[in-house]
């Protein structure tokens, strides 16, 4: 028995919302399709301005000046919510949390051992381990509500139960966090009312998306959230209790915000709702629910309850027609969420699935609400939840995807044709055998275009995290016409701004990480010392690193003398990277994981369709959910936006003999550079028999497309002498190579999403330092597809370059 729940579109009398209005304003919808706000809803870029704006305010006159010129503002916060909730502004308390404030007010009520307190199956898991906890405890008697047949709390039951003898409280929640149920509330409140008990509700999941008049519902005593339905930052929560109860209860901690301390021993408590509070706030934050709260008033609750509860029941029917998907809400739902399985998947996995699709949601565990999902079987469900900022697009995103999702579940894997051969140099011992070509037209989780180490260490990631992923090389794998090739390159830690810090610390996890995984030794630790002149603008530094003279500088490696006027800095653990090795490991591992590698396959082209995109290549189109371009120097063909600030660059570097027992060999020197007229001079020991190795850090610009020839003799000639001047040990040129380093102007990487196509992701980790960081920016690849945010990462994204340009 529970009171009918009346879904549907708007009636007549209540004003149609603007939704274009409502995305206009609300940042987050260009990051994809956002469906959860019934965990943490959008902001509305006025909330996140007053939030912004205190802490400025903060900033330039101190905390508690900021605060007296806010006090309207903050004042006008208990208006709003009292308005919002049918009580009076003295009734009102702002916390820092909805389980903050049902922990105060339940704590408040004073519940002894062989109270009862009545709770609904709705109960959320804070309030009802709460509640256990005090069972166990102090010996309060817990009885849990049975649900009648609609799945919402039986009202017969209930009055049963309160006839059966005095209770401390009957508690609900309004909506839980499992299901679209919405309780019965007004009979609940009702029924407590007539047996003068207090009745608490949880209004965490229906504030700004039902009704809540705590008057009509006859409660007592209410909790809500402002993050959720209020579109208030996270950190926010009120509670409410009318009066004539407020005057009964005191907490059991009395705060200096909620009370005085009149005399040695005495004190009085605030005459409101205030006596619950806590003296330290973020006033920044309850000013963005105040924002948050005032939009929703301006928009009328009416229209907003009325056009999400509209929403929702039409995704609940759509969802309902789509064939191996099970909507899990039951009868007595309405409001903003619907809740559903895939069958054959795990909720969590049909989530995952969809971030990929830039389709945002949330998957309930069990755990979270024992109560009632125990009963009715369910271990995990996808939770779905609409706000006024979605629109149809959404929704057609979001039924599209579950649909192919749940197809793709019930879908047989097709046997696995022959591996057909496409004219390979024979594979070394031991190493995986490629995947067949992928049949044009096949869709993918992702497609990696670029298999250097970047591409490579993405590929690897996204398999591993189970993911159907393909890998375009447009050459041989482990081609010499790129920038990662060759023998060895250099790791350290010394940068010239902290923003480094944090992605290096990153890269040295990451390369232990991989050696491990592979089994295979990658990272040899030499020390550096990295050489400028005296006075530099911008000198090197990092962690653990420090300036030494050209004295200390020669003791360190006795290989190397500085010039006059320069000195240092020393890195102990810098050393050298096995490059081959690193690329060949990668892969390895990517097919090991189960990822598909087609070299010698150019991309001609790449489009995006929907919320996926389209690649072109020679065999045909290929199709995915999302794109990570590696392309190293062919960047700016693939990504022509960012074509104007990426400049190719043509490099020489050459082996020059050594003796690998004397002072060029490991023994007296490691990674080392020297700021030199003629470019940065950069090297490595003579360490693998082909005797010392060095390269200038500067070059001819170059189109990628072009033959790349062997180094002149005047190039070489220009490298001996810079290496003369400082290496003065180093014999002739032995052999030499040339590599293409890709520059930006601030010698920064190109890490993020396509200006203007958020379903692909671009990396140009350039500017002649981006191998170390490969490991690294594989993961970080792999964690954007996945949208797991990397705010890390800010500081190379590319739309420092090209501001809300497009592709």
């Amino acid at each position: 028995m529970s009171a009918p729940v009346t879904t549907g579109s708007a009636a007549p009398s209540v004003p149609a919302l603007d939704v274009a209005a409502e995305r206009a304003r609300t940042p987050g919808c260009a990051t994809g399709h956002h469906f959860n706000a019934a965990g943490a809803a959008l902001l509305a870029s006025g909330t996140v301005e007053a939030v912004i704006g205190h802490l400025r305010a903060e900033s330039l006159h101190g905390g508690y000046e900021a605060a007296k010129l806010a006090a309207d503002d903050l004042a006008a916060v208990y208006a709003h919510t009292a308005t919002l909730l049918g009580v009076d502004a003295d009734e009102v308390a702002l916390v820092e949390s909805a389980t903050a404030g049902w922990q105060r007010i339940v704590s408040a009520l004073r519940v002894r051992p062989g109270d009862r307190v009545l709770a609904a199956r709705s109960s959320y898991v804070s309030s009802a381990l709460h509640l256990l906890a005090a069972e166990r405890d102090t010996g309060v008697r817990v009885e849990v509500l049975p649900n009648g047949p609609d799945g919402a709390t039986d009202l017969h039951a209930l009055e049963s139960a309160l006839r059966a003898g005095p209770a401390a409280l009957v508690t609900a929640a309004h909506v839980p966090t499992s299901s679209a149920l919405v309780e019965p509330a007004a009979a609940i409140g009702a029924l407590s009312g007539a047996h003068g008990v207090p009745f608490l509700l949880d209004a965490t999941q229906s504030l700004g998306q039902l009704p809540v008049d705590m008057t009509a519902l006859g409660c007592d005593l209410l909790i809500g959230t402002g993050r959720k339905f209020l579109r208030a930052p996270r950190g926010t929560g009120l509670l409410a209790v009318r009066r004539p109860l407020l005057e009964t209860l005191a907490p059991q901690a009395p705060d200096v915000r909620g009370a005085r301390w009149t005399a040695e021993r005495s004190w009085e408590l605030a005459p409101d709702a205030k006596r619950f509070e806590l003296w330290e706030a973020a006033h920044a934050l309850r000013l963005g629910l105040g924002s948050a709260l005032a939009d929703l008033h301006a928009l009328g609750p009416r229209t907003v309850f009325a056009h999400l509860a509209g929403l929702a029941a039409a995704l609940r029917e759509r969802l309902r027609a789509l064939p191996g998907v099970r909507v899990t809400d039951p009868p007595a739902a309405g409001g903003a969420l619907v809740t559903f399985v895939v069958d054959g998947l795990d909720a969590g996995e049909v989530q995952r699935r969809l971030a990929l699709r830039r389709v945002h949601l949330i998957a309930v565990p069990a755990d979270h609400g024992r109560w009632d999902m125990d009963p009715r079987g369910l271990t995990k469900v996808v939770r779905a939840s609409v706000h006024v900022y979605t629109d149809d697009q959404d929704l057609d995103a979001l039924v599209g995807a579950v649909a192919e999702i749940a197809a793709d579940a019930h879908r047989a894997p097709p046997a696995a044709p022959a591996v057909r051969d496409q004219g390979r140099t024979p594979q070394a011992a031991g190493s995986p055998a490629r995947a067949p070509r992928s049949r044009a037209g096949r869709r993918h989780d992702v497609v990696v275009v670029g298999l250097g180490v970047h591409g490579g260490a993405a590929l690897r990631q996204l398999a591993e995290r189970g993911l159907d992923v393909l890998g375009l090389e447009q050459f041989a794998v482990g081609h010499d016409l790129g920038s990662s090739h060759g023998a060895t390159r250099m790791i350290r830690r010394a940068y010239p701004h902290p923003d480094w810090d944090g992605l290096v610390d990153t890269a040295y996890r990451a390369w232990a990480e991989l050696e491990d995984a592979s089994k295979t030794r990658l990272v040899e630790v030499t020390g550096g010392l990295y050489a400028a002149p005296d006075g530099r603008p911008d000198p090197l530094r990092g962690p653990g690193c420090r300036e030494v003279g050209p004295e200390e500088a020669a003791r360190i490696f006795p290989g190397l003398r500085l010039p006059e006027g320069f000195s240092a800095i020393h890195d102990p653990r810098a050393g050298i990277i096995d490059a081959a090795g690193t690329l060949r490991a990668q892969l390895a591992l990517a097919e090991r994981a189960g990822a598909r590698i087609e070299d010698r396959t150019p991309v001609t082209d790449w489009r995006p369709e929907g919320d996926g995109v389209v690649v072109r290549t020679a065999a045909g189109e290929v199709r995915a959910h999302r794109l990570v371009l590696c392309a190293g120097p062919w960047t700016g063909f693939q990504v022509p936006s960012l074509a104007g600030h990426l400049t190719v660059t043509r490099i020489v570097n050459a082996y020059f003999a050594a003796d690998p027992e004397g002072q060029l060999g490991r023994a007296g020197l490691g990674g080392f550079s020297v700021d030199l007229p003629e470019g940065l001079l950069y090297g490595f020991p003579a360490a693998d028999g082909r005797g010392l190795k060095a390269g200038l850090d500067s070059g001819p610009s170059w189109d990628p497309r072009s033959e790349l020839p062997a180094a002149t003799g005047e190039e070489l000639a220009l490298l001996a002498r810079a290496v003369a001047r400082v290496l003065p040990g180093a014999g002739p040129v032995t052999e030499s190579l040339t590599c293409l380093y890709t520059m930006t102007a601030d010698r920064r990487f190109v890490v993020g999403e396509v200006p203007g196509v958020p379903q692909a992701l671009v990396a140009s980790a350039c500017s002649g330092h981006g191998f170390k960081f490969g490991p690294a920016i594989g993961a970080a690849l792999a964690d954007l597809v996945c949208a797991r945010p990397r705010p890390d990462l800010g500081f190379l994204s590319p739309a420092r370059l090209v501001p809300g340009g497009a592709r």
